[in-house]
């Protein structure tokens, strides 16, 4: 779920980007801004990278109440889905000769979510079967906690943006187990001699 979330905001800026820039290649990827081992891979350059920066439970999740399901007679007993909340950064790569580029393609993104801020089936028929909806709210974070938050990802600052994104988890509901009315019939047993 979290890499279809990912892949389908990264192919919706694509989309935008291509449209008002007139440009050929794709110039999002899903990627953090250093690889594992701390160096910058080269196919990250002069790119718009989307990655996640956290993920927590969502605490407007407590008032969800699941449904019941009855069948003949049954009941499901079922755990409650998992919501979270992501943070997602999306950070403008780009040298210092193309500086400028990455703050105008960042500044168009900043205005698309603006106006997108929420995909539905309703607005976006092509959402991931897996994903109901996507909502997205700009984040403004300290600047020491900015800085804190770079260093951990052990990269210099990168001008960006930070969205909470709430989703649902799907298959995190599972039926637990299921409970049946009781009968009591009359039965008789009659011991069997031997």
């Amino acid at each position: 779920m979290l890499d279809l979330c990912l892949e389908y905001l990264k192919e919706r800026m694509n989309q935008s980007i291509k449209n008002v820039f007139d440009l050929p290649d794709d110039l999002v990827i899903v990627s953090p801004p250093v690889d594992l081992d701390g160096s910058k891979s080269p196919r990250i350059q002069n790119k718009i990278l989307i990655f996640i920066s956290n993920i927590e439970k969502d605490s407007f999740s407590k008032s969800y109440r699941p449904e019941n399901n009855y069948s003949g007679g049954r009941t499901a007993i079922a755990s409650k889905p998992l919501f979270i909340t992501m943070t997602v950064t999306i950070a403008a790569n780009f040298s210092s000769n193309h500086y400028t580029d990455g703050l105008k393609v960042l500044s168009h993104l900043l205005a698309f979510f603006n106006r997108h801020n929420s995909f539905t089936r309703q607005n976006s028929p092509d959402l991931p079967k897996n994903i109901e909806q996507i909502n997205m709210e700009l984040e403004s974070i300290p600047g020491e906690q900015l800085n804190h938050m770079w260093g951990i990802f052990g990269s210099h600052y990168l001008p960006s943006c930070i969205y909470r994104v709430r989703a649902l988890i799907p298959d995190s509901e599972a039926v637990l187990s299921q409970a049946g009315n009781i009968h009591i019939s009359d039965t008789n047993v009659a011991k069997r001699d031997l």
